[in-house]
């Protein structure tokens, strides 16, 4: 699945079992509250994750655009994937999660 929802994974500020806050670049959406991830997009890694809290320039917001930073909170399964991987060129490669947003209501 490639969905409608992309966003590249700056860096992991807090992560529990079921609970992780990234500092991300939206790449596709725009993103919204209760987008769905299910795939980390080089690795093909499944992962469960939902959005649940949007912040930019430090106040809660419902959306973060293409080309634009937040800090997002994730809840479901799949928090360690999003840590960077060691590339071949001995470069951190930044995870890239794929989803959907939840249908317009």
């Amino acid at each position: 699945m490639t969905g409608d929802a992309e966003l590249q994974i700056h860096a992991v500020r807090c992560a529990t079992a079921t609970e992780v806050t990234v500092v991300v670049r939206c790449l596709r959406g725009p993103v919204r509250l209760g987008a769905r991830f299910s795939l980390v997009r080089d690795t093909r890694a499944p992962i469960d994750l939902t959005v649940t809290s949007i912040v930019r320039y430090n106040h809660p917001d419902r959306t973060v655009d293409p080309g634009h930073s937040a800090l997002v909170t994730l809840r479901g399964t799949g928090a360690q994937e999003l840590r960077p991987t060691i590339g071949k060129t001995g470069r951190e490669i930044m995870p890239i999660v794929q989803g959907d947003n939840p249908a317009a209501s």
